[in-house]
């Protein structure tokens, strides 16, 4: 169960690499609203679906 709520949730790498941004726009688009999170530690984790819709605005 664990593994499948994982899977909602973005790592920021994985973000950058999928956006092909950098981590201060990364920050940005997190200020800004534009993709959800939630920080665990000091990780911050993307919401799938916002990513996704992200992407296809590029």
């Amino acid at each position: 169960m664990e593994k499948e709520h994982d899977k909602d949730w973005l790592k920021s790498k994985e973000v950058e690499k999928a956006l092909k941004i950098s981590s201060c726009d990364l920050m940005h688009l997190r200020t800004s609203g534009k993709l959800r999170f939630t920080k665990k530690g000091n990780a911050y984790l993307y919401a799938a679906k916002d990513v996704i819709s992200e992407f296809e605005r590029k």
